[in-house]
Parts: C-alpha cells; sequence; structure tokens
C-alpha cells in the first residue's frame, strides 16, 4: 500500500475542516449569482457529490491503515469519547444510530463520522452511515452557504 494511500483519509479529514475557506465563499457567491431558486439546489447537488467521492475514497482507504495508525487513531477515538457534548455521540456513530451520526457529521466532519463508525463498529458495511453523513453534512454546508450568499445578494 502506498504512502499516499494510507495519508488520505487523514488528508480528507482536514479537507472537511478546512472546506469552510474555499467551498463556502465559492457556494456563496454561486447562490448570490444564481440565486435562491437555482443556487441552491445546484450547490446541495454539487457539493454533496463532491463530499460523497471524499468520504467514500476515505472510506476505502481507511481498510488498509496499519497497526501503528490505528493504534493512533483509536487513542484520539477514546479522547474524542472524553469530551463534553461531542463524546456523547462518538462511540454512538454508524449504521444503528442515524442520529449520532448525522450530528458528528454536520458539527465535526463527515469523514470523520465514517471513520469512527468504521473504528468503532468494524462489522458494520457502513453503507447507511456513508449516506446519512453525507447527505446531512452536505444539506446543512450548502443551504447555509447558497442561501446566506442568495440573502446578501437579496439586500444589495
Amino acid at each position: 500500500m502506498s504512502r499516499c494511500a494510507t495519508l488520505w483519509p487523514g488528508i480528507a479529514l482536514s479537507i472537511t475542516m478546512f472546506d469552510d475557506l474555499v467551498a463556502g465563499p465559492i457556494l456563496a457567491f454561486g447562490g448570490a449569482i444564481l440565486g435562491p431558486q437555482l443556487g441552491v439546489p445546484l450547490a446541495i447537488a454539487v457539493f454533496t457529490t463532491l463530499v460523497a467521492g471524499l468520504v467514500g475514497s476515505a472510506l476505502g482507504a481507511s481498510r488498509h491503515l496499519d497497526a501503528a495508525t490505528q493504534v493512533r487513531i483509536d487513542g484520539m477515538v477514546d479522547r474524542a469519547s472524553r469530551r463534553r457534548f461531542v463524546g456523547r455521540f462518538v462511540q454512538r456513530v454508524g449504521d444503528d444510530h442515524p442520529v449520532a451520526t448525522a450530528i458528528i457529521a454536520v458539527m465535526v466532519s463527515p469523514v470523520l463520522a465514517v471513520l469512527l463508525a468504521r473504528l468503532v463498529h468494524p462489522e458494520q458495511r457502513l453503507h447507511r452511515t456513508v449516506g446519512i453523513a453525507v447527505t446531512a453534512y452536505g444539506l446543512a454546508f450548502s443551504v447555509v452557504y447558497a442561501a446566506g450568499g442568495s440573502a446578501i445578494a437579496g439586500l444589495a
């Protein structure tokens, strides 16, 4: 397995942590130019599709993590579990807990929600988890930015 494939889940997670800096302004500008009737649905479709590709590729790469990386991630999961609000949901992500998965995806990252589910519930297939995480994040992010951009353009 190549070094890039081993690092990809972390890179994908970083991308979703900083997408506000790049994707947010693009979606807001698109919403401002196209208006709410066209801009918001287009933003939802395009952004959610991109997020689905990112999450799917990170999930695929996470199947081949080496033992040292797995131990390091398990330590991060344990630390995250002790957090006040988010910690309640960290151990509950997965196919059987769609609300916890959606909350982690929207509040933190869809990649993190899926990776946590992979680690916490390795026996699950995670098809529902990926769908819920991608949909929740894609809807929340694209609607906020595209509708926000459209609203600001309407004020001018």
